[in-house]
């Protein structure tokens, strides 16, 4: 039987029914960037990891240090978890993973868990959207203008299945997600899903950095592309290769 542990090494007795942040990999990598981001903004504290043996053999490196890929970082001051992911979760612990945070979150008497991610829905906006699991949190977030609802479609992986579950225990599930790029990792997706979550936590989180990071990339791209061309021709040139 495939088994997954939480391993928690700090004493979070403290958090008051904390909201559950998970940041996973997905489309543009945008959970798993997000979250880390979200590390250093707010000064969140290594509270333990997750143990599996289905886990890929990889060590993660944060701040110049070696890190269990998935672990928890928690904030007092903020009153929130944390749960990051920094390489993907095989399918056979999508259920057993999902299982597993949702029995984590209620032994410290969540209020509600928040995943955050990235969508590509090729409409070329820079939109945030969410999906809930009740139609009052919705309409909350969608009146103050924090994301777009999606009325129809399917999510996969642990963020399904976490809002799969949390619709069947009637238990608050928000998922964010970020119009994003599929083919790199899509900062500026990261920046704006933290934005979002800013918004909805009142809790300021800075993404300079990160806003920075999508800056360097758009402008690699368009570099990229334009090498890609081959050289320019001005305007009423031949156009051959000879001058």
């Amino acid at each position: 039987m495939v088994s997954v542990e939480f391993k928690i090494l700090k004493d979070l007795s403290k958090l008051k029914n904390p909201s559950i942040i998970v940041g996973f990999p997905g489309t543009g990598l945008v959970g798993s960037v997000a979250g880390a981001h979200l590390i250093d903004a707010l000064k969140l504290d290594f509270g333990g990891y997750i143990s599996s043996d289905e886990f890929a053999p990889l060590t993660a490196i944060h701040d110049y240090t070696p890190m269990p890929p998935a672990r928890l970082h928690y904030s007092e001051k903020y009153n929130l978890v944390l749960i990051i992911s920094e390489m993907s979760v095989p399918v056979s612990l999508a259920s057993p993973l999902a299982d597993s945070i949702f029995d984590f979150a209620k032994s410290l008497n969540s209020k509600k868990i928040i995943s955050i991610g990235g969508i590509s829905l090729k409409e070329g906006k820079n939109e945030v959207y969410v999906i809930t699991t009740q139609k009052e949190i919705t309409k909350e977030i969608t009146d103050r203008k924090i994301a777009k609802p999606i009325r129809e479609g399917a999510t996969t992986g642990v963020t399904g299945l976490l809002l799969s579950k949390g619709a069947m225990d009637k238990f608050p599930v928000i998922t964010l997600l970020a119009e994003s790029a599929e083919e790199y990792l899509d900062a500026d997706a990261a920046s704006r899903v933290l934005r979002a979550l800013s918004k909805l936590l009142d809790i300021e989180i800075n993404t300079a950095r990160l806003d920075r990071e999508a800056r360097g990339t758009k402008e690699a791209l368009i570099k990229s592309k334009i090498s890609k061309r081959g050289p320019a021709v001005e305007e009423g040139g031949s156009g051959g290769m000879y001058g």
